[in-house]
């Protein structure tokens, strides 16, 4: 039997295996093993096993008690830690309900579910014979001898019979989509290759002294880095008098040096240069390529986040460490307002921390993120994608909005079948995603993001409002990525399947109260019952005396922090701590003194890389954008909200249904001499002109002010990949202007159908200065409608501002009020309402003023200056209405990017 290399209280790596006593926790390795562990441990093993391994067994037992998963650091981190042997090869098996290690030697051992197995596994979907293991030189391979659920190495299923060579750390799965169920083996044996943790060096390029120039891409290139995320022709690398010079050629996600982005740099020995997932370091004759796919790290060093609200400050993250390895699935757990999407935000990146530092692979993350934006998968709690589109299209248009603009249409359907195979999505990719359920929307979602093959994975509430099932198998999905390669960062209030991750945290008022893989979790917390949303009770809330139910949490488990909170009090000058602690603020004291701490946050942060302290020099990585295109971005804003438009089409029914049913009603009541004819009057014209103006405004408000914020979660994403704000308010524009081209000149054929108009205008015939007019006011009041949509927080907000907007329209048209002779305050007002530009244009192209009044009304000595039949005064005033759209669209951008600066 092996000397235990772990101490069996805390699971700490002991000095030497077969010590006596554990230098952290200090207690002495002499202690027998507990019966019910020791019975555990016996009722665990498979039929097949020999008494002898018993104690093997146990020793697994204590490094993963049943019903838990194995340490983290056996699932994924490579580490020795864990309690598990490290002087042979091990199998760890993990099945549902309970965890067993077998010991490897020279011979085959057959895995299934039959007993009469070497390896018995007792899930319903394991195959009855279903693997096999057997020596490799002083490895180990296993095949798949053409099992129903296979085995998944990296997210991907194994080749029947296909002998697979393992490497130490090695972590194959057996799953059930059906139920989200995993068996995981881990292969654990020190004389095999280890499987690479972090980015090594994966091949070196020679610069050639002769060659003048060096080209870098994904297709075609001398320098091959196929990954969707670069540009078939990226970068090169000129010879210039004896120096390597390094052009980027126009690529979409860009070329860094030392964390900045660069167009033109010369090269100096030492140097990092940065495409997508890629590390090449210049030597001064080479280039070492370092390929950081499925090898990002994260380590988090004191965040703390400020907000004000006012006028006054509050900390809703307080101080908060920790580290996440490469491949690792982290679930952020806790109560709502806890600080589990304020976290997960600072880790992304998407809402920077307001102190602290972030190191990725040892770069500052921050200072750098313009380099890793590229490689950064975000799905926030709401969808991502346009619900009325079809699946299909609407990642297609993701596509090509994320991907380089030289990703040709075959390369682009290739990515999405590929996303929709990863997850499990194929069969649905024609159903518009409104029709999908919960679970399904969620993963067109993820889809989404895997289009641009992203290393570091965040979702925010990925399971909020699935029912069981869809939650676990979501959580199945996940699984399978991260074990594919990517980091994973996940925040749930559910936590009934956070065993399939490695780490989970709990956070309680701002505060990480624990960190470490899930199995350890209960045990810290003292929760008997298994379920780990009792955690949440014991987490919440004061260390009130007066409140019996946590004063009894504080009794049982947290006397000495308790005590030590107390004295600090009462030693703090001024005494201005509060008189009762959270329980929060207790829970993160333990926390940090225990030996859970210790392993898997200060241990795991001494062991982060340290990278060149490079980039932005601000540390405001979200201002600067990637150098995409902003025409091609414009033309496939376009086509997508076309797409959007027309298949929404009881939205659009109602939209070309105003025109006509508000023509035909005008209809009903103008005079059909009301501006030419005998009994033509000045003021039954303006009737008729008020009303075009009017409903001009109100075509265009109606038809823009929800279009932005009905998809603000969507604009947000696209805005952190690298969507700029012009193309996207441009693309509303001009699919809203052909809307209202059309509904204008239904509205003025049907008036014109009963009203008489003059043949000609002031400068071109009547209809046509009439039609420039109709559309340059819906333009205005258009603009206006986005204006609000910005800065509307909900669509239902927005269409409360729409009253706002349009009752000063009718006030102050000049029409049904007057608006005083000279400077007044009204007629001030009215200079800032379309209407009024409106109603002058219209009056200027009838002559208005040469119409008589009704009998009885005295004509003022003066016509109005609003309408002089001239062509420079219809001009100007044309000007004003086009200047107006302007303006508001300018204010539209604003508060566009004031939203970036607010994240």
């Amino acid at each position: 039997m092996s000397q235990p290399a772990t101490c069996i209280h805390c699971g700490a790596p002991l000095n030497r295996p077969g010590a006596k006593f554990c230098t952290r926790c200090g207690k002495s390795q002499d202690t027998p093993l507990p019966a019910a562990l020791a019975s555990t441990a016996r009722s665990s093993a498979a039929p097949g096993y020999t008494p002898e391994r018993t104690a093997s067994l146990a020793q697994g037992a204590f490094a993963a008690p049943p019903g838990g998963a194995p340490d983290a650091t056996m699932i994924g981190s490579g580490s020795s830690q864990g309690g598990v042997s490290a002087t042979g090869p091990v199998l760890i098996v993990q099945d549902v309900g309970h965890t067993f290690e077998v010991t490897l030697g020279q011979q085959s051992l057959s895995i299934g579910r039959a007993p009469d197995n070497d390896i018995v596994i007792t899930s319903r979907f394991v195959s009855g014979r279903h693997a096999r293991i057997e020596p490799h030189g002083v490895a180990h391979q296993i095949v798949d001898i053409g099992s129903t659920n296979g085995l998944l190495f990296k997210g991907k299923r194994l080749p029947a019979n296909a002998p697979h060579v393992l490497a130490d750390s090695d972590v194959l799965r057996i799953g059930d989509p059906a139920t989200g169920n995993f068996v995981t083996l881990t292969y654990r044996n020190p004389q095999a290759p280890k499987v690479q943790q972090a980015a090594e060096v994966t091949r070196s390029y020679r610069l050639d002294p002769t060659d003048p120039q060096i080209t870098i891409g994904r297709e075609g290139c001398e320098i091959l880095l196929d990954n969707p995320q670069v540009s078939r022709r990226h970068a090169v690398i000129d010879r210039v008098n004896g120096k390597h010079v390094l052009r980027d050629v126009g690529s979409t996600n860009g070329t860094f040096v030392n964390g900045r982005r660069i167009t033109e740099h010369t090269l100096a020995k030492g140097d990092i240069i940065q495409i997508g997932a890629f590390k090449l370091v210049y030597t001064g004759e080479s280039l070492d390529q370092y390929d950081q796919r499925g090898a990002l790290r994260i380590d988090a060093r004191n965040l703390w986040r400020e907000v004000s609200r006012g006028g006054k400050t509050r900390m809703i993250l307080k101080d908060v460490s920790l580290s996440i390895a490469p491949r690792e699935f982290v679930a952020l757990v806790g109560g709502s307002g806890t600080g589990k999407s304020t976290l997960l935000n600072a880790l992304s990146g998407f809402v920077q921390a307001t102190h602290g530092s972030i190191l990725v692979n040892g770069d500052d993350y921050y200072r750098n993120f313009d380099a890793y934006r590229s490689v950064l998968g975000y799905v926030p709690q709401d969808d991502i994608l346009h619900r009325s589109l079809p699946v299909e299209r609407a990642l297609g248009y993701a596509a090509e909005l994320r991907l380089p603009a030289d990703t040709a249409p075959v390369e682009i359907r290739q990515r999405i079948d590929r996303v929709l195979e990863d997850v499990e999505m194929t069969p649905h990719r024609e159903k518009p995603i409104e029709n999908l359920s919960g679970g399904q929307r969620k993963r067109v979602s993820i889809g989404a993001e895997l289009l641009a093959d992203p290393s570091l994975f965040f979702l925010d509430e990925p399971t909020s409002g699935l029912d069981p099932g869809l939650e676990k198998k979501m959580m199945y999905t996940l699984r399978r990525l991260a074990d594919s390669g990517r980091t994973i960062v996940l925040v749930t209030h559910a936590t009934a399947n956070i065993n399939v991750c490695d780490h989970v945290a709990f956070m309680s008022d701002g505060r990480m109260v624990f960190f470490g893989p899930p199995s350890e979790a209960l045990n810290f917390f003292g929760v008997s019952s298994g379920d780990f949303a009792d955690i949440y009770t014991r987490i919440d809330g004061l260390a009130d005396p007066n409140d019996p139910e946590r004063w009894a949490i504080v009794q049982r488990d947290l006397q000495t922090e308790y005590a030590a909170w107390q004295h600090h009090r009462q030693q703090s000058s001024g005494n201005n701590k509060p008189s009762v602690p959270t329980l929060a603020e207790l829970w993160e004291m333990k926390f940090r003194a225990s030996p859970q701490y210790a392993t898997y946050v200060t241990g795991r942060l001494a062991e982060a890389p340290v990278g060149p302290v490079t980039g932005n020099a601000e540390g405001d990585g979200a201002a600067k954008r990637p150098g995409v295109s902003s025409l091609r971005q414009f033309g496939i804003l376009v086509r997508r909200y076309f797409d959007l438009t027309l298949q929404d089409r009881r939205n659009l029914a109602i939209l070309l249904l105003q025109a006509p049913i508000i023509g035909l009603l005008l209809m009903l009541v103008a005079k059909a001499d009301a501006i030419v004819g005998e009994n033509a009057f000045a003021n039954e014209a303006k009737k008729v002109l008020f009303m075009l103006a009017t409903v001009g405004v109100w075509f265009g408000i109606i038809n823009a002010a929800r279009e932005i914020t009905k998809e603000a979660p969507i604009y947000r994403r696209e805005r952190l990949a690298n969507l700029r704000i012009a193309p996207y308010v441009l693309s509303k524009v001009l699919v809203l202007l052909l809307l209202v081209v059309l509904q204008s000149a239904v509205l003025l054929a049907l008036v014109g159908l009963r009203v008489q108009f003059p043949a000609q205008g002031v400068m071109l015939p009547i209809q046509l200065e009439l039609f420039i007019t109709a559309v340059l006011t819906s333009l205005a009041g258009l603009a206006m409608g986005l204006a609000i949509s910005a800065f509307a927080a909900t669509p239902d907000r927005a269409i409360s501002l729409v009253p706002l907007a349009l009752i000063p329209q009718i006030i102050f048209a000049g029409v049904i009020f007057s608006l005083g002779d000279g400077i007044t305050v009204q007629r001030v007002l009215s200079w800032l309402t379309i209407s009024r530009w409106a109603m002058d244009a219209y009056g200027t192209s009838v002559n208005i003023n040469d119409l008589p009044l009704q009998p009885g009304m005295l004509r003022l000595p003066n016509p109005p200056e609003e309408y002089t039949f001239a062509p420079e005064h219809l001009l100007s005033r044309w000007g004003i209405l086009f200047g107006y759209m302007v303006v508001c669209l300018a204010l539209t951008a604003w508060q566009l990017y004031q939203r970036d600066r607010q994240r």
